[in-house]
């Protein structure tokens, strides 16, 4: 279900897990590891708490081989995002995941997107963050953003377009006004 306008002069930011994937790379590839390398298990716990949750996704990007077609997208998402691009809209793909799954996920997408900007070894790109960074490339509300979740609610009010794709109920009820678009 597709409801709202979009407003195809601002350049869109599009969040990764939960938005363009129904699930989260972090997860694939922690599952991937007690597949596949349960030896790893014992290593989880320090490489999140020390020295942070960047170098945590960092460890696992690089332990981890990402097939991007193996993800499940949200297919009727995507088809909008197509023709957005098609009708000349900047997009970018902005996410809390580490840089390397993005750009997986970004090149199996072909030319959807013009940038990606993900995790990479600094602050976790999440919530205030991603704010932080999408109002100093664009300024504050000059940018759409489409996202998912409670972090996502920090970004919003940054915005001058808030889409929501695949919330649950909560993200709704606290998002505390009605969507520009919202695709379920």
């Amino acid at each position: 279900m597709v409801a709202g306008e979009s407003d195809p002069a601002l350049p869109l930011a599009v969040d990764m897990d939960g938005t363009i994937i129904y699930s989260d790379t972090t997860i694939h590839a922690v599952k991937w590891i007690i597949l596949h390398r349960p030896w790893y298990l014992f290593l989880l716990p320090f490489w999140e708490f020390w020295p942070g949750r960047p170098s945590w996704k960092r460890h696992l990007a690089t332990r981890v081989p990402y097939d991007p077609s193996e993800l499940h997208y949200h297919e009727p998402f995507l088809d909008w995002l197509r023709e957005q691009k098609k009708s000349g809209r900047e997009i970018i793909l902005v996410t809390a995941s580490d840089v390397i799954p993005a750009r997986a996920v970004a090149a199996h997408l072909g030319d959807l997107f013009d940038d990606v900007i993900a995790t990479d070894g600094g602050p976790n790109l999440a919530g205030r963050n991603k704010a932080t960074a999408l109002d100093a490339r664009y300024g504050k509300g000059k940018y759409a953003y489409a996202g998912n979740s409670h972090a996502d609610l920090k970004v919003w009010p940054h915005t001058g377009e808030i889409i929501v794709v695949n919330p649950s109920r909560g993200v709704l009820n606290k998002l505390g006004k009605e969507p520009d678009m919202l695709f379920k």
